[in-house]
């Protein structure tokens, strides 16, 4: 082939490249290789699989000297509407369009591509299986279809045990029957294990299911089924936030389960995308509707209600009638002067966990904080270990007998010598979960006794085993951490009780109150089904706080918490970006940090503050520096779109700094 008639492929590599990439196409490979199609390029030294972007007969303004493709994958082509959602999360989250592709097709994914996937037959289960709607819920059924007849998506607003799962279930059922796929969305990897058996109960080999917890093999069935989906044949895929990138053909529905969750947000690394915000932009490129679902709305969503983008749809009923929670706040100073403390426990709470197991009925003990204690202290010199690569204190974890980063996982060998002075005088401070468990065991000899937290469920087989044992009444109580608060079933669970509950509230966030009772909500929604009435104890130094106050009441705390952001100008009535500077040199850190500031300080409508040094100001051996950004909604783009180009430029030929960009950090 001459050099005038050479044609080129624009690739999209799955790196962070700030330029457009050119390869020669060879003459035996044009047949081949079409927009969308998956190529074997070298880069750097190194073969990566890329995406062909585009076909043409220059190679733009690059002048260096242009490689040739190399292969061609045996796999599907990437669609258009693919490429407009990637090029829309570039844009919108302010990174690469290489970054996205790379979190849309991991390796794994990719090496399975040679690989045969098994078919299975696809088919719907007998109808006994599917639940019949409750009057308020066929109301709500009703109300949702009809905002989807307006193109509007819905917001689902149910109180815990009101049966939203059952209308999700409905409207999938309707978009299936006509071989469309339908995309339900959960925060967590064990609410979606949990609620797979219920789907698959309704939908048999029509349910997919797709999170990073899966084999490269499962992954690749869901991708495979989709691609081939059409004609008569839809799927229901349930999935976590990363399921957005899935190859949709015919998608007719996507359902945001828990919209609320902060799980929903990729921190690290790019593109850090909220998966509620990307399912909704996937709606609109399919012209799927979208319902959101939620028993504690976050507030951004229900703003997009009080501004007409959403219906908000209400559903205050609980399916079997069952009375709300009664709610006890315990002042634990005051109980503590009056000799009322059992260690961690009140006497009254331990006098209700003996009730409730007198009466065949299952407790459930929260504390948000995994590990035995959250750190060790010498009572010698005051010494607290800390981990060599972060700025934290080692958490203290007696099962593995370890001292144990909860950032990069760097650990070592607890012993009760202190490094510092050499004796033998290190003790723990505060509680985990695996101290509570310990002492619940000691206190309650015969009650067989239980922890659900991120240490116990790295094993799918232990966290199922768990669910299904608390689920059968074989274990009498169970102490969890936030996991265990979301969307979980148990007919037999009367009491939950909050150890510590005051670390929930003492967060440098302006969302910490909105979360709490957000959390509150979620738990006491776990206690009380049919006929029995749950209670929920929340253990105190700060009973009168108002997050507790508004929930003992049952407040509407939506116009209060939302007259608050707009007073102090936050989300959702301005947007916000967080900008973290990152090096592994303190001093530069500081002059890098110096320099970003003057240049942000000169741009126009928007509102700059830091550097600021967070908390935990160093990670993995890397300092930070954090800058804030806001900005008006209506100004975004221009303003996101001119940011980007400025921290790109920043970033260049500064290689020992990573500038990392968070858009609508939660």
């Amino acid at each position: 082939m001459t050099g005038e008639n050479l044609k080129y492929a624009e690739v999209i590599l799955p790196l962070k490249l700030k330029m457009e990439v050119s390869y020669i196409i060879p003459e035996n490979l044009e047949p081949e290789i079409n927009i969308g199609s998956r190529v074997r390029v070298e880069m750097g030294g190194r073969e990566y699989i890329a995406v062909v972007r585009n076909i043409s007969s220059n190679c733009g303004e690059y002048a260096g000297k242009i490689k040739e493709v190399t292969g061609v994958e045996p796999a599907p082509a990437i669609t258009e509407k693919e490429f407009e959602f990637w090029e829309w999360m570039a844009s919108y989250y302010m990174c690469t369009i290489g970054e996205v592709y790379r979190a849309a097709f991991t390796s794994s994914i990719t090496e399975q591509e040679h690989k045969k996937a098994r078919n299975r037959p696809s088919k719907i289960k007998a109808g006994e299986e599917f639940s019949k709607l409750s009057a308020a819920q066929e109301k709500a059924f009703e109300e949702i279809k009809q905002s989807f007849s307006k193109g509007v998506p819905a917001l689902l607003e149910g109180i815990t045990g009101s049966g939203k799962t059952e209308i999700y279930i409905r409207l999938a059922k309707e978009e299936i029957d006509k071989g469309r796929c339908v995309l339900y969305l959960v925060p967590e990897i064990a609410l979606s294990r949990q609620l797979s058996e219920r789907l698959n109960a309704v939908f048999g080999e029509r349910l997919l299911i797709f999170h990073s917890k899966q084999s490269p093999a499962e992954r690749f069935r869901a991708h495979k089924a989709l691609r081939e989906s059409g004609d008569g044949k839809g799927y229901i895929v349930l999935g976590l936030r990363s399921s957005v990138f899935l190859p949709f053909r015919e998608l007719g529905l996507i359902i945001i389960d828990e919209e609320h969750d902060s799980s929903y947000k990729q921190t690290d690394p790019a593109p850090r995308y909220n998966g509620r915000d990307c399912a909704m932009m996937l709606g609109k490129i399919h012209s799927a509707p979208v319902v959101l679902g939620s028993a504690t709305p976050s507030l951004e969503s229900q703003f997009n209600v009080a501004s007409g983008r959403y219906t908000g749809i209400l559903l205050k009923e609980r399916f079997y009638g069952a009375e709300t929670p009664e709610i006890v706040v315990l002042d634990t100073i005051r109980e503590s002067k009056r000799g009322k403390m059992n260690g961690l426990f009140s006497q009254q709470l331990i006098k209700e966990i003996e009730n409730t197991l007198l009466k065949g009925e299952q407790v459930l003990i929260f504390r948000n904080r995994r590990s035995y204690s959250p750190l060790v202290q010498c009572t010698n010199c005051g010494h607290i270990p800390l981990c060599t690569h972060c700025n934290v204190p080692l958490n203290y974890h007696k099962g593995k007998g370890i001292l144990l980063c909860h950032y990069c996982d760097f650990r070592i060998r607890y012993t009760q010598v202190c490094p510092a002075c050499r004796e033998a005088t290190l003790e723990d401070k505060g509680s985990g979960t695996e101290k509570i468990e310990e002492k619940i065991k000691e206190i309650f000899p015969f009650a067989t006794v239980a922890r659900f937290d991120a240490e116990v469920t790295r094993s799918k087989r232990e966290e199922s085993r768990i669910l299904k044992e608390y689920a059968a009444g074989k274990i009498d109580i169970l102490v969890g951490t936030q996991m265990i608060s979301k969307g979980f079933d148990f007919e037999n669970l009367s009491l939950v009780a909050l150890i510590q509950a005051d670390s929930m509230l003492a967060l440098d966030d302006f969302r910490a109150n909105e979360r709490a009772f957000q959390l509150l909500t979620q738990l006491s929604g776990r206690t009380g089904r049919k006929h029995v009435r749950g209670k929920i104890i929340i253990q105190s130094a700060q009973p009168k706080h108002p997050v507790y106050h508004l929930f003992e009441t049952g407040s509407d705390t939506v116009y209060d918490q939302l007259s608050e952001r707009k007073e102090f100008d936050y989300p959702p009535y301005v947007r916000m970006i967080k900008i973290t500077l990152k090096d592994r040199n303190r001093e530069r850190l500081s002059e890098y940090a110096s320099q970003l500031g003057d240049t942000l300080g000169r741009i126009r409508n928007i509102e700059c503050s830091g550097p600021f040094a967070p908390l935990t100001d160093k990670i993995r051996g890397e300092f930070l520096l954090v800058f804030w950004i806001k900005f008006s909604r209506n100004s975004g783009s221009a303003i996101k779109t001119g940011l980007k180009e400025l921290l790109t430029s920043f970033e260049s030929g500064k290689s020992s700094l990573t500038v990392a960009t968070d858009v609508d950090p939660v």
